[in-house]
């Protein structure tokens, strides 16, 4: 399900009191979707759903502010998100540590490390660092996918409150996949979420993209209510090798563990995928 679906569904369902905020979000939320293109009234309201004359004086409204900007009749999005989004990853601490630490990684400073929060059943990309191999994998900041066959995801899941995995996970029967090796029901990824907790790292074994692995580890929030948040390493299958792994999973947890506030030393990740409390 794309993110202009979901939200299209959810305009349906809510009783805003502010629809036209709800719909604007959905209108950037669609934008988001088009990589670049434009896209006019007509389409976006057939993608949402809603008032072809709604979309246009939503989209006037937010080309006046910056949010999006005019490209002949259509819209794209606007130089003032990535002034927000800029300000949103100023106050995120973890994002600038993140960058700093990753460059003196022993094995995983050469390949794609990525630092990712979890929301709902999605993970949103805060942060990429690119390795030193000559085939780099795309992964664009502000991504989401869904955490239910990611590393990142199924490492952040991992360490929630079992109450809380069972809310997000309520109604759901069948869980959206990318691969053939996705995890495809609930009973499923409840047991992988075991292993998880057990090994004390996430794996993505080509569920998100065919030929490439993917190993993950939470990392707690800094703040009440925050994160979690979770750090991948992402590679071609093929230079996952017996003698590689340990390195980069070993890395991982030293990531974690560089990225936990140090004033916050009676919650630090554990190997299992929980919060230690000390």
């Amino acid at each position: 399900m794309t993110d202009s679906v979901r939200i299209r569904d959810e305009i349906a369902d809510s009783e805003s009191l502010a629809p036209a905020v709800t719909r604007a979000g959905a209108i950037l939320d669609a934008l988001a979707e088009s990589s670049g293109e434009a896209a006019g009234p007509s389409e976006l309201a057939r993608r949402l759903g809603l008032p072809k004359s709604s979309i246009a004086n939503i989209c006037n409204a937010l080309a006046e502010i910056g949010l999006v900007r005019r490209i002949g009749t259509g819209f794209a999005l606007g130089r003032k998100l990535a002034e927000l989004g800029g300000a949103y990853l100023a106050s995120v601490d973890q994002v600038q540590e993140f960058y700093e630490e990753c460059r003196i990684l022993r094995a995983g400073s050469e390949e794609t490390v990525q630092l990712a929060i979890l929301d709902g059943l999605e993970m949103t990309y805060l942060a990429r660092h690119d390795g030193r191999q000559p085939v780099r994998l795309t992964s664009q900041i502000g991504r989401r996918l869904p955490a239910t066959h990611t590393a990142t995801g199924k490492a952040a899941l991992a360490s929630l409150d079992p109450a809380d995995l069972d809310r997000r996970l309520d109604g759901m029967d069948a869980l959206p996949t990318m691969t053939e090796k996705s995890i495809a029901t609930v009973e499923g990824l409840r047991a992988d979420l075991d292993v998880v907790r057990e090994r004390g790292y996430a794996i993505d074994d080509e569920e998100t993209v065919e030929g490439v692995v993917c190993f993950g580890v939470m990392i707690p929030g800094r703040r009440p209510g925050e994160g979690p948040y979770a750090a991948s390493i992402t590679l071609l299958k093929a230079r996952a090798t017996d003698e590689r792994v340990p390195l980069l999973i070993a890395d991982l947890h030293r990531l974690a563990e560089r990225l936990t506030d140090p004033l916050r030393a009676d919650q630090r990740p554990g190997r299992d995928g929980s919060v230690i409390r000390r």
